[in-house]
């Protein structure tokens, strides 16, 4: 069992208290708009998992959500083949990235001296005047909006209540004028005190792990969580923001 791991996930479980919580026989499931998240963080004895995912899928389908199954690496060992056995195949492997910020890490990436430069004072400005709230039509053409930038390049960063959001998302409404209308922001991060967990970073192509950090520097957060594909980890070069690679973990989907 991999003990750090678990605590980990826990924590991370504990950030989305607002998200419907079930426990079933240690196993902890989430309801996530159409995902019903199962996190197995205990291991149990092989001749009980296929009930256990059975009833899992039970409780999807009572919620009309799709069952996924997030395994902590070296934990459930004997989950994975189950899990195949019932027909799930691994969509995805992820890796827990974590971040504790100090004054230290600050210099040694030439941020802290930044922090009170005229530029960086406007483009926090821009991050704090925006509101989730307001309604923007977009040009009434098939071309989808581009997100917004500072006047440095870094994409927009809203700071909310509950966290960081990135990215206005846009809906195609049909009718006699045809357009793209502001539907809100895509909300990437959860806070909760000095603590930030970034969820799917990669969901904005243009959100980087430099940013990620400097909008923690300007918010006084002290520890950052990011749960990423593998790939994008290692791409955008996250261990060289001193980010250290926590765990994976193995996302899988039932196959249709």
């Amino acid at each position: 069992m991999n003990e750090p791991a678990v605590k980990m996930e826990e924590q991370i479980i504990n950030l989305f208290q607002e998200v419907e919580t079930e426990v079933y026989e240690g196993w902890v499931l989430k309801t996530l708009g159409s995902r019903l998240i199962v996190f197995p963080l205990y291991n149990v004895y092989p001749d009980n998992m296929d009930e256990r995912i059975r009833a899992c899928e039970r409780l999807g389908n009572e919620k009309s959500a799709e069952c996924m199954f997030r395994i902590a690496e070296n934990t459930n060992f004997y989950l994975h083949s189950r899990l195949e056995k019932n027909r799930y195949i691994l969509r995805e492997r992820t890796i827990v990235g974590d971040l504790s910020i100090t004054e230290e890490t600050a210099d040694r990436f030439s941020l802290y001296g930044r922090i009170e430069s005229e530029n960086e004072d406007r483009t926090e400005s821009i991050i704090e005047s925006r509101t989730a709230g307001r309604v923007e039509k977009a040009p009434a053409i098939d071309i989808k909006p581009k997100p917004r930038t500072s006047s440095d390049g870094r994409l927009v960063l809203e700071k909310a209540k509950d966290g960081l959001r990135t990215e206005p998302v846009y809906m195609l409404q049909e009718g006699e004028n045809r357009s793209w209308e502001k539907a809100g922001r895509r909300r990437i991060g959860t806070k909760r005190g000095d603590h930030l967990f970034i969820t799917d970073a990669n969901k904005s192509s243009r959100l980087k792990a430099a940013d990620i950090l400097h909008f923690s520097l300007r918010n006084n957060i002290t520890r950052v969580l990011v749960d990423v594909p593998e790939t994008t980890f290692l791409c955008e070069n996250f261990e060289e923001y001193g980010f250290r690679k926590a765990y994976s973990c193995s996302c899988y989907r039932k196959q249709l």
